[in-house]
């Protein structure tokens, strides 16, 4: 589905249009992820120096969004102002590890401490068909405007017509208890080395659970 969809507002108020995102979108895209990234636990432990962070992370987001264009699902609020990036699995492995391969050389030289970050998403990785919210924001200026819920809502209602889970990480408390209010729960939580923030790998609806109820502690390093 390429079209505009409704998906209602936060707090009862006017329903926000959801849009798939084209190539034209990338800078801008980018750019508010970038923005919303540089408050993020775990980038804030991957980028130590606040200014590297955001040109970092604007490196990163281009790569990423120009692969998820044309692979992955991208929907979009307003112009720009919320975006979630999504990938059905499994994908195709040899994509994936060219994928990846780009994400690692976006990162320039803090590509050790972000090999660290995909080994533990990667222990964190369900097994089965779902779909991975590998990014969700919102314009920092439009913080609780029900912009996140309103893209986390268009794309749960594709995923419920076809029975499809899905699974996201939460890289600090407050999204954590912004997923479980969209129906995820906890399966696993993971700790990044050297001091580093936990993850806690969440899972919505679908398909059995194919991970352990109760949170199993991992610590990666």
């Amino acid at each position: 589905m390429t079209g505009p969809r409704p998906a209602a507002g936060g707090g009862g108020g006017p329903a926000l249009t959801v849009r798939t995102a084209t190539a034209a979108d990338t800078e801008p895209l980018a750019e508010l992820l970038a923005q919303a990234s540089v408050v993020d636990p775990v980038v804030a432990w991957l980028i130590r120096d606040h200014a590297l962070r955001y040109l970092t992370m604007h490196q990163f987001f281009t790569a990423e969004l120009a692969f998820a264009v044309r692979h992955g699902i991208v929907d979009v609020v307003g112009h720009c102002d919320g975006v979630a990036i999504w990938y059905p699995h499994p994908a195709d492995r040899l994509l994936g590890a060219e994928h990846q391969h780009r994400r690692l050389r976006s990162c320039g030289d803090r590509h050790g401490p972000y090999a660290h970050y995909t080994f533990a998403a990667g222990r964190l990785e369900p097994t089965g068909r779902h779909h991975h919210l590998a990014f969700l924001a919102a314009a920092p200026w439009l913080r609780r405007q029900g912009i996140g819920s309103a893209l986390l809502a268009a794309h749960h209602a594709r995923l419920d017509r076809i029975g499809m889970p899905a699974v996201a990480e939460a890289s600090s408390q407050r999204q954590r208890t912004f997923y479980e209010r969209h129906g995820y729960r906890v399966v696993r939580v993971a700790h990044l080395p050297a001091g580093g923030p936990p993850l806690w790998a969440m899972r919505r609806s679908g398909d059995p659970v194919d991970q352990p109820p109760l949170a199993a502690a991992l610590r990666v390093g």
